[in-house]
């Protein structure tokens, strides 16, 4: 009885230690089994952060990556880093995350044993079943930690600051943008007001000088007509002295007067001459050469 029982339990420890070199021998189980092994297999649904603990986040969230950076296929693996971490390294870390490709494998919570199968078309109906379901859970897993990933990027206080930024930046453009189509516009007012005084400039000048233009043509023309009667009031006083005139004696002196008097006197001699009175009209000639020779 004690030999049997003796043998019994060792054939049972061979069993498990046979088991245990198959396990550690064989890659695909042992993934298998670490993928089940007993570890914090929590995710966060929900944060909530704390303007108090801004390093609460990192508390929270860097063990839950630290635990799922052992199923990642890619290696090496980003952690969450600190809240001095570069922009560019947590961007690089979220990109690597959202994209994770998983070797964790659930084949051992299948629902069927394919070695109970009575024939092969019940093993492999099993076979169906089983990877099916595998598959369900492994999608299923990998939408709990997408949400993980999600609600940390919702929640990295690094985005937040970045995020903050870049909305100040585009703020200070907008705002640069606009002082400088203000400026722009005033100086477009201020270049059309300049055109326009300079353009009421050149007209007033215009203006004055067509008034002066005005003026000396008017002086003008004043001035030839002063000189046209000036020479007809000579010719026809001096006409007074010709052949068969009443002063043909006194033609020369007639032609001397006519040189040196002013318009008026001359047509007002003129006139005296031609009134018929020979003593005044004497008169008034000596009068007038006198004036005229001193």
């Amino acid at each position: 009885g004690g030999g049997a029982r003796r043998r019994g339990e060792e054939e049972e420890e061979f069993k498990l230690l046979s088991a245990a070199w198959e396990l550690l021998g064989s890659e695909e189980k042992r993934r298998q089994y670490d993928s089940l092994d007993y570890f914090n297999d929590a995710l966060p649904t929900a944060f909530r952060p704390r303007a108090d603990d801004p390093g609460r986040f990192f508390r929270v969230f860097g063990p839950v990556f630290a635990r799922q950076a052992k199923f990642s296929v890619a290696r090496p693996v980003p952690s969450v880093g600190d809240d001095e971490t570069p922009l560019e390294e947590v961007q690089r870390f979220y990109g690597f995350w959202t994209r994770f490709r998983s070797w964790r494998d659930f084949s051992l919570l299948a629902e069927y044993d394919t070695a109970e199968a009575e024939d092969r078309e019940e093993r492999r109906w099993m076979q169906r079943q089983n990877k099916n379901e595998v598959e369900r859970l492994k999608r299923s897993e990998m939408r709990r930690l997408m949400s993980a990933v999600e609600l940390a990027q919702e929640n990295d206080p690094r985005l937040h600051r970045a995020k903050e930024e870049r909305a100040a930046e585009r703020e200070l453009q907008r705002r640069r943008k606009e002082e400088a189509l203000a400026a722009e516009k005033r100086a477009k007012a201020e270049a059309a007001e300049q055109a326009r005084a300079a353009e009421a400039a050149a007209a007033a000048a215009a203006a004055e000088r067509a008034s002066k233009d005005s003026d000396k043509a008017a002086a003008k023309r004043e001035k030839e007509k002063a000189r046209s009667a000036l020479k007809k009031a000579r010719k026809e006083l001096k006409s007074l002295g010709e052949e068969g005139a009443a002063w043909r004696a006194r033609a020369s002196d007639l032609e001397a007067v006519a040189s040196g008097l002013p318009l008026v006197e001359i047509e007002a001699l003129h006139a005296t001459l031609s009134a018929g009175d020979e003593a005044a009209g004497t008169d008034a000639l000596e009068a007038a050469l006198r004036k005229v020779l001193g």
